[in-house]
């Protein structure tokens, strides 16, 4: 294997500063930064784990809905003794319909503290109201793939229809109906289905997110406006589903607005909160010079795509364009202060941040950026203050969470585990409880953590490096256990003589 510099640097930082923290110095989760490359010697269970997942999901969407079921369910068993794979499984199996499989991964897992959030979460966005036996559950599994990967809603309602017991039993089953029927267009029936679906179910987060979209045709939208006030009132700290309600939100208003200019604009924010950069920038390139008046929000927009890509030079360049336009875009001041903070220009980048924090709808991705901004500055005081008025603010502000507990010694692990609670895809957060572990000598729960940084980035040095502390303090571990067993020996052997036998 050939070992990048950065690699063989964090072994001999290892050696040197064996029990050092380096969350800011080494890497900042609010920033991009580069990472390491290396390569896989031999498949490991992440490698392993990852194509499985991936087989069950492909095989779910071409219709092998037996096959992909089983599949889970193995992955299940199989991996019984791992948390982070459980929820993992636990949150596909309840999107895709197989809500037994999803309770039976959630009911393995160990660690409540990291998963209690997200089980309920899971469970408050997808579960239906009334439990579905197995053979009923893969019928509606199949139609929903029918209607949400083969372009086969028009067959599947058909079908559905010829199952009275099925509509008549499960709320799931009207939604699915309801589902269909909106692919089709045909408004009147969605409305009728997923009316009887929120009303046997009206907790499901998912219901109300279709209905929304069914009723945005109707009296200037207004019965789908107070459909998102209500689902964006719902106590989701889960990160992945908080974005999945963000992008639900951009998609409704791209179907409700009338404008051209509108709908392209909230289409390409629809595909940001859905990570699609490149997409989103197309779309918002697209619809530049379709209302010159309203540039401003698409260069802003556009602005931040290329940010998120690394292209810092576009970013640069549209953040300009907008910021000469108007300088109250919230946007724009906000991707300025990225590029400013990025290239070490703190100063400047806290001006663009305090200009942008007032606004609601990005107060808190800012506050957040103003504390690493302020960390930056060697402000730790200033900083930790922002931290504690985000999570008074912000419950779900899982970088609070996470920078509050590495300044707080006495109650550092249960800050850090309420991070990764709520992003569980939060690379560091599992690292330093990796870290945590590896101080108190819980070899096995530090080797688990690990695993986890292991498969959410392969390239972060910081796991390589406390992957190396790991193995000292195994060895250490290791050498103290035999020299006890050798101390016991000669004890037992000196009582022995002692007793007088021969």
């Amino acid at each position: 294997m050939q070992f990048k510099p950065k690699f063989i640097f964090s072994i001999i930082l290892s050696t040197v500063f064996c029990n050092t923290v380096y969350a800011d110095t080494l890497i900042d989760p609010i920033f991009s930064t580069d990472v390491v490359k290396t390569e896989q010697t031999k498949q490991s269970s992440n490698i392993v784990f990852k194509r499985d997942f991936s087989g069950a999901v492909s095989k779910f969407e071409n219709l092998n809905i037996k096959i992909s079921y089983e599949d889970f369910s193995r992955m299940i068993n199989k991996n019984q003794k791992n948390d982070f794979y459980l929820l993992l499984l636990g949150d596909k199996t309840a999107e895709l319909g197989f809500f037994d499989l999803s309770s039976l991964a959630f009911s393995k897992i160990n660690d409540l503290d990291i998963s209690n959030a997200n089980v309920e979460n899971t469970k408050k966005f997808y579960f239906p109201q009334k439990s579905i036996n197995k053979s009923d559950l893969l019928i509606l599994a199949e139609l929903y793939s029918n209607i949400t990967y083969n372009d086969q809603a028009k067959e599947s309602v058909t079908e559905l229809a010829q199952y009275p017991r099925l509509l008549r039993d499960y709320d799931y089953a009207n939604y699915i109906m309801a589902l269909g029927y909106y692919k089709l267009n045909d408004i009147d029936s969605a409305k009728k289905y997923i009316s009887i679906a929120t009303k046997e179910n009206s907790s499901n987060i998912n219901y109300k997110i279709l209905e929304s979209k069914i009723h945005t045709g109707t009296k200037k939208g207004k019965l789908s406006q107070k459909l998102l006030k209500d689902i964006n009132s719902q106590k989701i700290y889960s990160n992945g589903l908080s974005k999945k309600i963000i992008a639900a939100n951009e998609y409704i208003e791209y179907i409700m607005a009338k404008k051209p200019f509108e709908k392209d604009y909230h289409l390409g924010r629809y595909y940001f909160a859905e990570g699609d950069y490149v997409k989103s920038a197309r779309v918002l390139l697209g619809a530049v010079g379709k209302n010159k008046k309203n540039n401003a929000k698409l260069y802003s927009m556009m602005s931040r795509c290329y940010y998120e890509q690394g292209d810092y030079s576009k970013a640069t360049e549209y953040a300009k364009k907008c910021y000469k336009i108007t300088k109250y875009n919230s946007d724009c001041l906000m991707a300025l202060g990225d590029l400013e903070a990025k290239d070490g220009n703190y100063r400047n980048a806290m001006k663009y941040y305090r200009d942008a924090v007032s606004h609601k709808e990005i107060r808190k991705e800012v506050l957040e950026k103003m504390a690493s901004t302020c960390t930056k500055m060697s402000n730790s005081k200033r900083a930790n203050d922002l931290y504690k008025e985000l999570i008074k603010e912000y419950q779900t502000s899982y970088i609070a969470y996470y920078k509050i507990g590495l300044s707080d010694s006495n109650n550092e692990l249960d800050y850090i585990k309420k991070s990764v609670s709520i992003n569980i895809m939060f690379n560091d957060g599992w690292i330093d409880l990796a870290r945590i572990m590896i101080d108190k000598g819980n070899i096995e729960l530090a080797k688990n953590y690990l695993s986890v940084a292991n498969y959410l980035d392969d390239n972060n040095f910081r796991y390589y490096y406390y992957q190396s502390l790991l193995k000292k303090k195994e060895a250490e571990m290791n050498n103290l256990r035999n020299s006890n067993d050798e101390l016991n020996k000669v004890a037992n052997e000196i009582q022995y003589t002692n007793s007088g036998r021969p």
